[in-house]
């Protein structure tokens, strides 16, 4: 049927000549299946052979998608890129109001898979292709961000300083060993937004008091 998504059956030989059907899974079941590796193991657990293993497939099913553990790779980082990046900065950018997109920023950070984010970001010290990706979701974060406290405060330093401020502490939560309760994380980019907010209130002019 035609938009329905292509899916496949990964399978083997028994060794007599019996085929055996494994699980059925989609392409972007690999996907989610690499940031749950990357979430338990780091990028050193995240290979062929465990992905096809957590996924109950043989490596036949694998190769129905990729071509080579590298196709997969570059996938997989432009997956991660465009579902935990770039979706949700054009989600961001249709609130308006400034407050509010802020309010919705931090749930997003919030929802983000930790662990397996600051595996990536381990990876990306050793893998240029890695790095890459890595530098571009940080660029983007930082300036849907920005454009929210700019909205705020309006341009300068003080728009872009709490714009960095929150992104290190959603980095620095997950970098955290053992990661902090996600309330924890969240009170903290409330706070941010909250100073940001009193810094505002502050640099408007008061009022004359009525005679």
């Amino acid at each position: 049927m035609y938009g329905a998504p292509f899916r496949t059956l990964g399978t083997d030989t028994n060794g007599e000549g019996d085929l055996i059907v494994a699980t059925l899974v989609r392409r972007e079941d690999y996907f989610d299946a690499a940031i749950e590796i990357l979430s338990t193991d780091d990028h050193g657990g995240l290979k062929q052979a465990p992905l096809c293993r957590h996924l109950s497939v043989t490596t036949g099913s694998f190769y129905n998608y990729f071509e080579s553990w590298g196709q997969f790779k570059t996938e997989f980082l432009q997956h991660w890129l465009d579902q935990r990046t770039l979706q949700l900065v054009d989600a961001a950018r249709l609130v308006a109001e400034s407050e509010q997109r802020l309010e919705l920023l931090i749930d997003f950070a919030c929802a983000l898979p930790h662990r397996a984010e600051s595996a990536i970001r381990a990876w990306a010290h050793s893998d240029p292709e890695v790095r890459a990706v890595q530098n571009t979701v940080d660029e983007q974060r930082f300036e849907v961000v920005l454009e929210a406290t700019t909205g705020l405060l309006g341009p300068g330093a003080d728009a872009e300083n709490f714009a960095r401020m929150g992104l290190l502490l959603l980095y620095g939560y997950q970098q955290s060993m053992p990661q902090p309760e996600l309330g924890q994380l969240r009170w903290a980019l409330q706070r941010t937004f909250s100073d940001a907010l009193s810094v505002r209130a502050a640099d408007r002019p008061s009022r004359p008091t009525a005679v």
